[in-house]
Parts: structure tokens; sequence; C-alpha cells
């Protein structure tokens, strides 16, 4: 199935099927837990924020762990507010904050990411009926459903949790170690509806990605290496310059689909931000067959002068 930036809700649910595996085995490594039986106790597949982190926590040598019937039962319960969120007409997302335990090592990243930015303020998260998200997420899931429907089937198959914080300078974000989950701001519930949405399109691509490269190696090993980019201060790891032309491929197409109703000067930063990236990652990544062949379905292109 072709490498391509454009959503792809077929190829993500393969690619979801390829985690699970690997969680199974990481899971079976750690605590001697079955695949095949967990699979079954969680519904079909072990993909989901609590088991990616328990998963990856061994990477960052950090201990984690859940007891099984714990970790099964709160999945079942996450997975159960997500389907409540599609009957009410919003995301196929779980809104209740995961444990802290959970978020330990991806809030580690985000915070010392903040911190290089002159960002030391504790990110808070809120709970659903401290900020009433509802409304603003059904008008969000009704705009990305008119206009990108194969973006809103892909987020049915990549995300699960999405939750709502408060901090200083800090921004959306999304990690593998926390797969399916995004978090945004709570100030963009009071933002124009093409904002929030664009905010979780953004966020969502980044999970999509990750997805992906879990599977499908697209980077070589340059050693650790960093790179200027054209969305942060500080240079980045190859897999940061090359989320970053990904999403803004993205973002750029989200914009043309809304037309009239994209915010003008988001759309021209996207496009310029596009054409600093593409550039930068066709000159200096590392690239497998499959990463050229992903960027090279990607063809950025400029404002026109008239817009």
């Amino acid at each position: 199935m072709e490498l391509h930036w454009q959503p792809d809700p077929a190829r993500a649910r393969l690619e979801r099927a390829a985690l699970s595996r690997f969680l199974g085995t990481q899971l079976q490594e750690l605590f001697g837990w079955e695949p095949l039986e967990l699979e079954q106790e969680l519904g079909g597949d072990l993909v989901h924020p609590v088991t990616t982190s328990i998963a990856y926590a061994k990477k960052n040598g950090v201990s984690l762990s859940l007891p099984r019937q714990a970790m099964v039962r709160a999945i079942g319960e996450s997975r159960s507010r997500a389907e409540k969120g599609v009957t009410g007409g919003s995301f196929a997302v779980d809104l209740l904050p995961l444990d802290e335990t959970v978020m330990a090592a991806t809030l580690d990243r985000h915070v010392d990411m903040a911190r290089r930015m002159g960002d030391v303020e504790t990110i808070s998260f809120h709970r659903p009926e401290e900020i009433e998200p509802d409304d603003a997420l059904r008008e969000a899931r009704r705009l990305v459903g008119d206009y990108w429907p194969a973006m809103l089937a892909e987020m049915s198959v990549t995300l699960s949790c999405l939750t709502f914080f408060t901090a200083g300078r800090a921004i959306g974000f999304a990690d593998i170690y926390t797969h399916g989950l995004i978090a945004l701001r709570a100030i963009e519930l009071t933002a124009p509806l093409a904002k929030l949405a664009e905010e979780i399109v953004h966020e969502s691509s980044h999970v999509r990605l990750n997805s992906l490269l879990a599977s499908t190696p697209c980077l070589l090993d340059d050693g650790g290496k960093v790179y200027e980019t054209p969305l942060r201060e500080d240079p980045r790891p190859a897999a940061g310059l090359l989320h970053q032309l990904f999403v803004l491929a993205r973002l750029c197409e989200w914009h043309d689909r809304l037309g009239e109703r994209a915010i003008p000067e988001r759309v021209t930063e996207a496009r310029e931000d596009l054409i600093a990236a593409h550039a930068a990652v066709c000159a200096e990544l590392p690239l497998t067959e499959a990463g050229r062949a992903l960027v090279s379905t990607i063809e950025p292109r400029r404002v026109p002068e008239s817009s």
C-alpha cells in the first residue's frame, strides 16, 4: 500500500495492527502476559495510551506497571467514554485526563522542551466538567467531516484520547509514549472554530506519522544529529523535522479545503513553512527508500499573490 501524506484510514488500520503486535510482544517480555489473551480482554487490539506508556517506559529506563486487571479496566472504561463521545456527535475520544503515572514520560519530554523555550510553568490538565468542551468539539468534528471526510475517518482509527490543559507557553502535543493521545490548550475551545479544528488535525497528524514510523522506517541512523527547522527555535532531531513536513502538508491541504473559512494569516504562514521544511528535508535528512517515497508525495507551493 503506497505511502502518502494524505489521510489513509485503511493503511492506518494496518499500522495499528502492527503496533498492537509490537505492544503484545513488549508486554509479554515485561510481564509474561499472553498477547492473544490480552487482545481478547481488550476487545481486539492493544493500542491505547495506557499500554504504550507501559511498553515504552522500559526504553526510558523507567519502571511503570499496572496490575493486569487494573490496566484492562482502565482501558475498557476509557474506550467506553470515547464511544459515548461518538454517540453525542463528537470525536471518538476519551476526554478524561490520564493518570499522572501514565503521562510521566510524555510530560517529562514536553516540559523539557518547554523549558528550552523559557517556560517553567506547570501543566494543569482539565476534567471535562471543568471546561465543558462538548459543544465546541461537536462543531469541530462537523467541520472536519464536512471538509475532509478522509481525515475524520483516519482519526477514528488513530485517536483514543483528547486532553485539554493550561500552561505557560506550552502548546499542543502528541507523543509516541502515550500513543493515541493528543493534548490541546484549553484556550483553543474559545478560539475560532476553524482554529480548533486545525489544532486537532495538526496533533492527530503527529499520531498518524508516529504510527507509520513505528512500522515503516523512514530515517537512517544519523548519530543523533539535530537540524534547524521552520517551526522551532531549538534544533530538532531528524524525526522532528520529518514530522513538521508531514503535518505542514496536511495543514496546507486543510486550509485549501476550507477556502474562505480558513484564517488567511495561517494559510500564508503554513505555506511558507512547508516550503522551508520540504527544502530542509530534501537537502539534509538521511531518508530510507520508504522515507524518500513519502517525501516525494509532498509538493509545496506558494500562496497565490492575489490571496
